[in-house]
């Protein structure tokens, strides 16, 4: 039977670990001066050698002749196969009080061949809180022939008692150069043809995790027909090559949705894994964050530093940070994934529409006419801004007057599929702004949205007219929208909740058309003489 690579290069000697040399010298010198405590805590990424580490210890402190604290191989607990002295546990699959309760029953009993009973439980931060307390005891007074080895990649969900009746050893992620060493020496000794660059991104791509690393290896050994390349990494893992990462990232700086959404429709087709894509560009965008602040260049990013500020990196980054999270929850990643580059390219557009100095060409004699329109602009906008204020109100007041919480999930739901028609609609901008919001109260007709930033709140209500007209063409809906932000929300709850005061149903359509109606007179009006540069 074929045996796994990762399986057969397992180390079994203190020597043989790659990457953690501080740990192997600390628990070496413990067995040389016989100092060996009862209870040990591995932390660390996966595949960095916790449990081969533990098996190396438990073997070397059981061997009856080890040699330069390394087992020898040839005493009576080294030529058995199966060590009754090692007793390994997936806390993943028997985290329950009773598992807890049966080695505890059975530390008493002493070993069978070596010095010590050593129990390794693996993911240890999967046990219940129970099974936790029933280990607790058992590490307070363990018997001398009794060693606990626990080990997780999630110490911080281990409680505080556990932690602090345990040595603890934090392991680190192993350097892509160490890994890159380790399948150069796996590759000789398996006689396998692969390209170089090929191993380096067997070794960029594990992050740290050489177990990683040699089931990658053993994956694309069984996946390329010949010598295997760098692409056949990619292939295998899901992943992108450097130069096609590259493409990508410069059509998000060019901000060309088109051929983003493109390439996300054929990644997915191909099998490419979008979470993993997402973490490449995240990767990508840092590494010109760290350029642009050191002031160097290197052959990879040149030319990006100076083509995106750092600004859009830090906002780009986020908004895919925040993506992942609801990819890795959603059964649609691709859709998602498509909502995050939509939402930030519409934020970028609005950025710059804000920011955007409009530039009159015009000759002198007509300066002093556009002057006085441009006047007269801010000041009907300013009554428009009060006239938005009382509509507001209005709507809120509308909508807790007749308040129906059956009601509201089923506009809920009804909303929420808006969002398989963002990409083949026309308002496909403010579908995605609906579905960053929370719906918070609704009457017959009314609904109350709620933003985080009062800025999009004001953004929504400044485009209540083309919201009203997406519901009635998306939805065949007449609904009157309105929003708020957070902070105002809890202040309508708090006084709707103490019942201090009357809500009464207002007409609002003469004062919506007052509104929106002059707006659009007054923009229409002031483009006539205005030429944009």
């Amino acid at each position: 039977m074929y045996q796994a690579l990762y399986r057969k290069y397992r180390p079994k000697t203190f020597d043989e670990v790659c990457g953690q040399e501080i740990i192997v010298k600390i628990l070496k010198n413990a067995i040389l001066n016989n100092k060996i405590s009862h209870a040990y805590l591995f932390a660390g990424p996966r595949g960095t050698g916790k449990t081969s580490i533990a098996k190396i210890f438990s073997n070397t402190i059981n061997c009856e002749n080890p040699i330069n604290v390394a087992p020898c191989g040839k005493c009576k607990y080294c030529v058995q196969n199966n060590n009754v002295d090692i007793i390994e546990i997936d806390a993943a699959s028997n985290n329950g009080v009773d598992e807890i309760r049966e080695i505890k029953e059975k530390v008493n009993l002493v070993p069978a061949l070596g010095k010590y009973k050593v129990y390794i439980i693996d993911e240890v931060h999967m046990l219940t809180i129970s099974a936790f307390n029933a280990l607790l005891k058992t590490l307070e007074e363990p018997p001398h022939h009794v060693i606990f080895i626990l080990a997780t990649t999630e110490p911080h969900k281990i409680p505080a008692t556990i932690l602090s009746r345990c040595q603890r050893y934090d392991f680190k992620k192993i350097s892509e150069s160490k890994i890159y060493e380790k399948l150069k020496y796996i590759i000789e000794k398996e006689n396998v043809k692969i390209n170089d660059n090929a191993i380096k991104e067997i070794s960029r791509l594990s992050d740290g995790g050489l177990r990683d690393a040699i089931s990658m290896l053993d994956q694309v050994i069984a996946y390329a027909d010949s010598e295997i390349k760098e692409e056949d990494i990619h292939a295998i893992n899901g992943t992108l090559t450097q130069y096609q990462l590259k493409e990508f990232i410069t059509a998000i700086i060019k901000k060309d949705l088109k051929y983003i959404l493109d390439e996300i429709e054929n990644y997915d087709n191909s099998g490419k894994n979008l979470v993993k894509l997402v973490e490449e560009i995240i990767i990508f965008l840092k590494n010109i964050l760290i350029i642009k602040s050191l002031g160097t260049d290197l052959e990879l990013y040149n030319g990006y530093k100076d083509k995106i500020s750092s600004e859009q990196v830090y906002d780009i980054i986020k908004e895919l940070n925040d993506s992942i999270y609801e990819m890795k929850k959603s059964n649609n990643i691709k859709l998602i994934l498509e909502l995050a580059f939509i939402k930030i390219f519409n934020n970028e557009f609005k950025k710059e529409e804000t920011s955007f100095e409009k530039k009159p060409v015009v000759n002198q004699g007509e300066s002093e006419k556009i002057e006085t329109q441009k006047n007269e602009k801010v000041s009907k906008n300013k009554d428009n801004v009060k006239d938005l204020v009382k509509l507001k109100k209005i709507r809120i007041d509308n909508t807790l007057s007749g308040l129906n919480k059956k009601d509201m999930q089923e506009k809920i739901t009804e909303i929420s599929n808006l969002r398989e028609k963002m990409l083949i609609s026309t308002y496909g901008e403010f579908i995605s702004m609906i579905l960053d919001s929370k719906i918070k109260a609704t009457s017959k007709e009314n609904i109350i949205f709620v933003f985080k930033k009062q800025t999009e709140s004001d953004y929504f209500n400044e485009n209540l007219d083309k919201i009203q007209d997406m519901f009635i063409e998306e939805l065949k809906k007449e609904y009157k929208p309105i929003s708020v932000c957070e902070e105002e929300w809890e202040e309508i709850k708090q006084e709707f909740n103490s019942k201090s005061k009357k809500y009464v149903q207002k007409e609002d359509k003469e004062l919506f058309d007052k509104i929106f109606k002059k707006a659009e007179k007054i923009e229409k009006m002031f483009s006539d003489i205005i030429e944009y540069n």
